[in-house]
């Protein structure tokens, strides 16, 4: 019982305010009905096809674009008819000037035009129901080659390259150091005993999977866990880069090197844009804002402003450095025209996507109608305007002039893919930076060779000069004083005699013969005994590793 009527206590409790809200809502209701709704208005606008437009026709202004046509449904609901005033200057303005000032002065009734809500604007009017929200973007002439770069560094990012290259500064140092801390501590002479230069060349080759020269030859130790460790980072980070190198040569992802407005200044882009209307407005005002980075390029004197155009010369004055900012559905609406045109003269695909616009945006705000301050009949027409936002007869109208699918992508998925030169133009840069260091190095060598050439070809003079220095007389052979200084001296050119260096300093001549296949120096000592001293091979030593 206490259950039953603690339910009717709180039916009776929603009963009541929802009456309440019912009874409540049809006095608002009166209210706004019984508020006079003139017959006549006054509203302006300005040229920002297609979503309003002003043109006179037989001496008569009339409005075009989607604004109108949205107001044309709030006339015929709410049984008014409207004169439209142009203003000097299709502008925002300020109090004086262009639309905001037909409000400020409450010239006009009605701004009928897609007008964005800021709060700088607020003191000049008040605004009606958000219409939609636009992202204020860029677009720029398609570039030929991707932002990701050359195809050999697109597999991995700039962090990933910098902390490759810090693994190969830093591995071989520490190798190093392990190697020669272990020798120290076990006093083991059998021990590795690891160069610097040969730490930095075993990592190295193995980045490059090349053989190398220093191996851990004990079972278990640091030394040998640190190559173990480092071969397996190798062989992944080989592993994933063969894959997205692949990945990337065959199907590439085509990206551009703007993505926020951060990058249109700091990467130097110029730019282009409409006097008057959003972006300038914003850039006019004295206080920080969204758009407030901009003016780092303008007071460089890379911002151009331009009066509203009609005709597609906007984008014939835009290249792949200089930028048009503008709103993202005004901007499709223009590339799409001009895809159509080529496509009438029956250019190829990837020729007809000439603009590409930019993914990210600069600003995001809402536009909406613009009443003056103290407007009486705001709120008839707010709430009906509200209905038609939510029917979301707005966002159909805005979708009529396009079509379904994405208009020039970024990436425009051509399955044809063939390698150009660019694709190998770091190949070429890297085979000419290494023939350039070898030859550097190849120059260094042979100078050293010449210094070291020449000081020991001092030394060998002065060495056999050396008995005879501060004499007029001229050298003689030591083993034959009859033959003249000429012949002496053409003999030093030439390679020595064999000789045989006996233990009592005494030079004894020796000959070469071949004795049982073999070949041997026969020497004979000063009391005519002859002695056999086999000759030793280059080829001798191979045989004495493979026996």
């Amino acid at each position: 019982m206490h259950t039953l009527y603690l339910l009717l206590l709180i039916a009776s409790f929603f009963i009541q305010e929802y009456t309440r809200y019912v009874h409540g809502e049809d006095n608002v209701t009166n209210n706004t009905n019984n508020e006079e709704m003139p017959s006549q208005l006054t509203v302006t606008s300005w040229n920002d096809m297609p979503f309003s437009g002003i043109v006179e026709e037989n001496g008569k202004w009339v409005g075009k674009g989607y604004a109108f046509y949205i107001f044309d449904l709030l006339s015929t609901k709410l049984n008014f008819t409207y004169t439209i005033i142009p203003p000097k200057e299709h502008i925002l303005g300020d109090k004086s000037s262009g639309i905001l000032g037909l409000l400020y002065e409450k010239k006009v009734d009605v701004a009928v035009a897609f007008l964005p809500v800021l709060p700088e604007i607020g003191q000049y009017c008040t605004f009606s129901a958000p219409l939609d929200e636009t992202k204020l973007t860029a677009v720029m002439k398609r570039p030929q080659e991707s932002a990701t770069g050359s195809g050999l560094l697109a597999p991995f990012e700039r962090t990933v390259w910098l902390l490759v290259l810090v693994s190969l500064i830093f591995v071989g140092p520490i190798i190093y150091l392990f190697a020669s801390m272990r020798a120290k501590l076990w006093h083991d002479p059998s021990s590795e005993n690891f160069s610097l230069p040969s730490c930095f060349w075993f990592v190295y080759s193995s980045l490059l999977k090349q053989g190398t020269n220093i191996v851990a030859t004990t079972v278990v130790d640091s030394t040998r866990m640190l190559f173990a460790t480092w071969w397996i980072f190798i062989l992944i980070l080989t592993s994933f880069y063969t894959a997205n190198l692949t990945a990337f040569l065959t199907k590439p992802q085509f990206t551009l090197s703007i993505s926020s407005l951060q990058d249109i200044v700091h990467k130097g882009y110029s730019w282009i844009t409409y006097k008057g209307r959003t972006i300038d407005f914003l850039l006019s005002q004295n206080q920080e804002n969204d758009l407030s980075l901009l003016n780092v390029s303008k007071l460089q004197g890379k911002g151009v402003f331009k009066y509203y155009e009609h005709s597609r010369a906007i984008l014939e004055s835009v290249t792949t450095k200089r930028l048009f900012l503008a709103e993202t559905h005004y901007l499709q609406t223009l590339i799409f025209k001009d895809y159509m045109n080529k496509t009438r003269h029956h250019l190829q695909h990837n020729s007809r996507c000439t603009y590409v616009i930019m993914p990210g945006s600069i600003l995001i705000t809402s536009r909406a109608f613009g009443f003056p301050h103290g407007s009486t009949f705001e709120k008839r027409i707010n709430r009906l305007l509200l209905r038609l936002i939510e029917t979301g007869i707005i966002h159909r109208t805005k979708k009529e002039d396009l079509p379904l699918a994405e208009i020039c992508p970024v990436d425009l998925r051509s399955s044809e893919r063939q390698l150009r030169n660019t694709d190998l133009l770091l190949t070429y840069k890297v085979v000419v930076g290494g023939y350039t260091i070898a030859a550097i190095i190849f120059l260094f060598e042979f100078i050293y060779a010449f210094i070291l050439y020449r000081v020991q070809n001092g030394k060998r003079k002065a060495c056999c000069y050396l008995p005879y220095c501060g004499r007029n007389e001229k050298p003689q052979n030591p083993l034959n004083t009859n033959l003249p200084a000429q012949n002496y001296m053409m003999m030093l050119k030439r390679s020595p005699p064999a000789i045989y260096q006996h233990p009592d300093n005494v030079l004894i001549q020796k000959k070469q013969q071949f004795i049982n296949g073999r070949s041997y120096y026969v020497v004979t000592n000063p009391y005519g005994d002859r002695k056999l001293i086999p000759i030793r091979t280059p080829s001798a030593f191979l045989f004495q590793y493979a026996a």
